[in-house]
């Protein structure tokens, strides 16, 4: 595991989801945009640094059937799976920093409401390979 998986995960390990700053009961604004952008249920959608957002739980609530949700802590990731039950075998899981991850597919819509911020180092290469858009439709 990474430093910065280790730091997020002792984050959400100290934290219940509600008690970060960047906690929202149902993010409006970005499935506003992401319907905006892709209507047809059926696009594929990546929330990159989702964690344990409710976006997902919004996605899924709104039909769209191909979701995946990428974030370096896995202690995120398990809590959006538990709080889904069900529902999580729907969606793609990824544990990645998504400085390294090199994509093996591509998405209609990439979201990020609050982890591109966090890269404020120089980087060996860019995010996703030569270009982020070669993991975008």
């Amino acid at each position: 595991m990474t430093d910065a998986g280790n730091r997020w995960d002792d984050t959400y390990a100290a934290r219940a989801d509600t008690e970060v700053s960047w906690y929202q009961a149902l993010p409006e604004r970005s499935l506003a945009m992401i319907q905006a952008a892709a209507p047809e249920t059926s696009a594929g959608i990546v929330d990159v640094g989702g964690g344990a957002s409710r976006l997902v739980d919004g996605l899924l609530a709104e039909g769209y059937t191909d979701v995946s949700v990428l974030d370096v802590s896995a202690v995120a990731l398990g809590r959006s799976k538990e709080r889904l039950g069900a529902l999580a075998g729907r969606v793609s899981w990824i544990v990645a920093d998504v400085a390294d991850w090199r994509p093996e597919r591509t998405w209609d819509v990439w979201h990020d409401r609050a982890v591109f911020h966090f890269l404020t180092g120089t980087p060996t290469s860019p995010p996703c390979g030569k270009s982020p858009g070669r993991a975008r439709r």
